[in-house]
C-alpha cells in the first residue's frame, strides 16, 4: 500500500488549511505545510509543470510553510521551489532550508550518494565547518533567488559520517551563530529518531524540531520524551513525513493496518485522514509536513486534512493498541 492508495473521503467542505502560532518565536505556522523533497523526482519539462501545480493547488488552499534542502536533486529542488515562491510577497509565506549537507561544483571532494533520480550535476557533500555551514546556507538563498529564509535545519544526522558528532562540535554552534546574527528567525534540527532528537535537545537551545517519521500515527513508540521536552521549553515540532514509514505498509504490519481500517470505517473516518491529523494532536506541533510531485496527492492530503475526526475515533486507536496512551494525555 502507498499513499496513493490509502483510503481519504471528500471534504464535506472546501478545504482550508488552518494556523498555528507559536508563542516563542511569534511566527504562524500553516498546520500543513510542503517540503521540496519529492520534487527531486519529477523528470524534465513535464516535470517543472507537475511542481507547478502541486505548489499552486497547496498555496490555494492556504498552505504557507515551504521547506527545502541542499541535498534534495543536488540543488534542483532548490531551484524549483524558488521559481515558484520568488513571485510571492516575502512576508506571506515561511521558508526553511538545511545546512550540513552541501553542495561541491567541482568534484574536488568525497561525495554522498545521492537518493535521488534527478539531480543537477553538483556533487553533496557533509560539511559540517563553521565555514561549510554558512556556505550552505547563503548558497542555498542563491539557488532558490530569494534573499532570506526564515528557518534553517541541522541536516544529515544519520547520513553524513559521524555526522551527529560533527554537528554537535561545530554544526550547531555556527547555525547558532547565524540566528545570533539575525540572519535566521529560528534554527533546528531535522532528526529521523528520538535519540539523535534528544542529543540535539539536550545540548543546545534549538526553537524547531524537525521530527522525520518519528512522530506519526505509524511510528510513535520513542517520541514520548521528546514531545515531553519540547513542551517544557516551548520548541515548536514538525510532524514530518507522515506516510513516510515504509514497514508499516510491509506484510508484518498486514493486522496492523486492518486494525486501522475497522476503526475508521466505525467512526466514518478515512484512514488518510488518520495519518495526516495524528501529529496535530500534541499541542507543540505547529505542522505537518509532506511532500509530493503529483496534484493527485495534494488533493487528497487536503481532503485528509478537511475531516473532523471525533475523540471516539482516538481513544478506540489507543484501546486498539494503535496509538499509545500518552497521545492523548493518558
Amino acid at each position: 500500500m502507498t499513499q496513493s492508495q490509502i483510503q481519504t473521503l471528500p471534504p464535506k467542505t472546501p478545504a482550508r488549511v488552518k494556523t498555528r502560532l507559536h508563542r516563542r518565536s511569534g511566527l504562524t505556522f500553516s498546520e500543513l505545510s510542503l517540503g521540496a523533497a519529492r520534487w527531486g523526482e519529477a523528470v524534465g519539462a513535464a516535470g517543472e509543470a507537475e511542481v507547478r501545480d502541486v505548489f499552486e493547488a497547496a498555496w490555494e488552499a492556504g498552505v504557507r510553510y515551504y521547506d527545502t534542502a541542499p541535498f534534495y536533486g543536488s540543488g534542483l529542488c532548490e531551484h524549483r521551489l524558488g521559481e515558484q515562491l520568488r513571485w510571492k510577497p516575502r512576508d506571506s509565506y515561511l521558508l526553511s532550508t538545511k545546512v550540513g549537507i552541501d553542495l561541491d561544483a567541482h568534484g574536488t571532494r568525497v561525495p554522498i550518494p545521492s537518493v535521488y533520480s534527478q539531480n543537477l550535476a553538483f556533487k553533496p557533500i557533509c560539511d559540517y565547518s563553521e565555514a561549510g555551514i554558512r556556505n550552505s546556507f547563503e548558497s542555498s538563498l542563491h539557488r532558490m533567488g530569494i534573499t532570506r529564509a526564515d528557518i534553517a535545519f541541522m541536516h544529515g544526522l544519520s547520513v553524513c559520517p559521524n555526522g551527529l558528532d560533527c554537528a554537535m562540535e561545530t554544526g550547531m554552534p555556527a547555525l547558532m551563530k547565524l540566528r545570533e546574527e539575525g540572519l535566521l528567525r529560528m534554527v533546528g534540527v531535522g532528526a529521523n529518531t528520538p535519540a539523535i532528537a534528544m542529543r540535539i535537545l539536550e545540548g543546545f537551545d534549538i526553537d524547531i524540531l524537525l521530527f522525520a517519521g518519528g512522530l506519526s500515527l505509524v511510528d510513535h513508540a520513542g517520541a514520548q520524551e521528546v514531545m515531553a521536552a519540547c513542551r517544557a521549553r516551548d520548541i515548536a515540532v514538525l510532524s514530518a513525513s507522515p506516510f513516510g514509514n515504509s514497514a508499516f505498509y510491509g506484510e508484518a504490519n498486514a493486522p496492523l493496518r486492518a486494525r486501522l481500517a475497522e476503526i475508521c470505517t466505525r467512526h466514518g473516518v478515512s484512514e488518510g485522514a488518520a495519518i495526516i491529523r495524528f501529529g496535530l494532536l500534541q499541542d507543540c506541533v505547529v505542522s505537518v509536513l509532506w511532500s509530493t510531485k503529483t496534484l493527485h496527492h495534494v488533493h487528497s492530503t487536503l481532503a485528509s486534512y478537511a475531516e473532523t475526526i471525533p475523540l471516539a475515533f482516538w481513544e478506540d486507536c489507543v484501546s486498539g493498541g494503535l496509538v499509545a496512551p500518552w497521545v492523548l494525555g493518558g
